[in-house]
């Protein structure tokens, strides 16, 4: 039977909008204050920075909603998401139950009773792990645990410890009719990490004919380290045999603000979410999951507080899957009202396939005004790499090349051109940009431009302020 999982990509913890290169020439919300005299060439390059980070990011999350997938999975730190992961983490019950009845099994007289226990280093990693296993003859009930509570120095790891619950149906030694039951893990890094630990658990409702759970709850709470601006994360789901569910989750922030998000799944492989982002904006929409007959669809509206350069978004995606090579095509169109009446528009076509084993995801992206971008990403273990380039409505032509980290941070690189040919040509770049981005889209970076040099600080609404060393400023919109 299939089942929607969580996949890992931290950048993608609050979903993000869907900014599909629509590439305003200039922000209503300008302060009229602004004194810093930027050149069309560095907006223009700032704009195509903006816009990068977000379509990539948003065609990821589009893509894993239509597939039946939620994007703020994070396996990699502890985290519990699915009932594949529940059964792995299950099998170290069943090992440690294997090794206790190898050994004497005399005094389990009481309630619960500890049968089978280790605090053992391996001399060569350096990694010291204790183990330990209970039954009890009243219940039938037994909890095994396992900690490892010291790492190599080069592991980001501090702690990380798991106890798991099973019933054994009073028959120790027939471990057909054993049943999970439920599943707790801590993990805690070492200081100086962005995350701090990490509580997960789960507790199975459901099991097949066979004992394998088919549904289950589960929570996991994430505490980042001090020297984030993220603050916590709290994530709960429910996952039931019948392909329903709920995915929610809480991104609370150290100034007070938070993102929260909502996805409901149900049984006809249809769906629907909601969203509320810092800023106050909401977003809402539908999707048709793909596992069903290989092709989605999703609808989803954004809805601008007032005040914002946009006013409200419209997108309408359409996804087909191949099996046989599971390569698909999405289509992803989009309607952009602005607070000043205009009415813009955007198409993003998007080809995914695999390549000496690797993941590629070809965009090709155009727009009203003649704007246009043609990217390539790589999905590497833990990191995704961009390459690419990007044609402003006046002809400016960008190279990019960005990276993706697990956690949704990365780096991006932007080198402007007066145009395609120049390029060519081999001319000098006029404006080069490096951004450093946030899983939330914020972020800070450095533009060059000739002889100057300018600081940028980015917001997650998609506002950039620009200083100079004199301290005279300027807001660009990503928009």
């Amino acid at each position: 039977m299939k089942k929607y999982s969580v996949v890992i990509s931290w950048g993608l913890l609050a979903i993000l909008p869907l900014f599909l290169m629509t590439g305003c020439e200039k922000s209503t919300m300008d302060p009229s204050q602004d004194l810093l005299q930027m050149s069309v060439a560095a907006e223009d390059g700032l704009t195509s920075s903006w816009q990068t980070i977000h379509n990539v990011s948003s065609v990821g999350e589009v893509h894993s909603i239509l597939e039946g997938d939620v994007e703020i999975d994070q396996s990699e730190f502890g985290g519990i998401y699915n009932t594949d992961q529940i059964m792995s983490e299950y099998e170290k019950f069943q090992t440690g139950l294997e090794t206790a009845l190898s050994a004497s099994m005399e005094g389990v007289t009481f309630e619960d009773s500890l049968i089978w226990f280790i605090d053992w280093t391996d001399p060569i990693s350096g990694v010291s792990v204790r183990k330990a296993l209970y039954y009890s003859n009243v219940t039938g009930h037994a909890r095994y645990y396992e900690a490892i509570y010291q790492f190599p120095n080069q592991l980001r790891l501090a702690y990380d410890s798991t106890e798991i619950r099973a019933d054994l149906n009073f028959t120790l030694n027939d471990e057909t009719d054993d049943r999970f039951l439920a599943l707790f893990k801590f993990t805690r890094f070492k200081d100086g990490f962005f995350v701090s630990k990490i509580e997960a658990q789960a507790q199975a409702t459901n099991w097949d004919q066979n004992n394998q759970v088919t549904g289950a709850t589960a929570s996991n709470h994430v505490w980042y380290g001090e020297q984030s601006r993220l603050d916590q994360l709290l994530q709960q789901l429910e996952i039931n045999p019948d392909e329903s569910g709920q995915i929610s989750e809480r991104l609370d922030y150290r100034d007070g603000t938070f993102l929260q998000k909502t996805v409901n799944f149900y049984s006809d492989f249809t769906g629907d979410f909601s969203e509320t982002w810092r800023n106050g904006t909401q977003v809402s929409g539908t999707f048709d999951r793909i596992e069903d007959d290989n092709h989605a669809s999703l609808t989803r509206q954004v809805d601008f507080p007032a005040g914002f350069f946009v006013d409200k978004i419209d997108q309408l995606a359409d996804i087909t899957l191949t099996p046989a090579d599971s390569s698909s095509h999405l289509l992803l169109n989009e309607k952009i009202l602005f607070a000043a009446g205009l009415l813009d528009t955007s198409e993003l076509v998007i080809d995914e396939y695999h390549e000496s084993g690797l993941k590629k995801t070809h965009l090709v992206a155009a727009k009203s005004n003649g704007a246009h971008a043609d990217l390539l990403v790589t999905d590497y273990p833990g990191y995704q790499e961009v390459d690419g380039n990007y044609t402003g409505p006046r002809g400016y032509f960008s190279l990019i090349h960005a990276i993706f980290y697990s956690d949704g941070s990365g780096e991006l690189w932007l080198t402007v051109y007066e145009n395609e040919q120049a390029y060519v040509n081999g001319e000098p770049a006029l404006v080069t940009i490096y951004i450093r981005f946030n899983p939330d889209g914020s972020g800070d970076g450095d533009i060059a431009e000739g002889g100057e040099r300018y600081s940028v600080q980015v917001n997650s609404n998609g506002e950039m302020l620009v200083r100079d060393n004199s301290g005279n400023s300027k807001t660009v919109n990503g928009y």
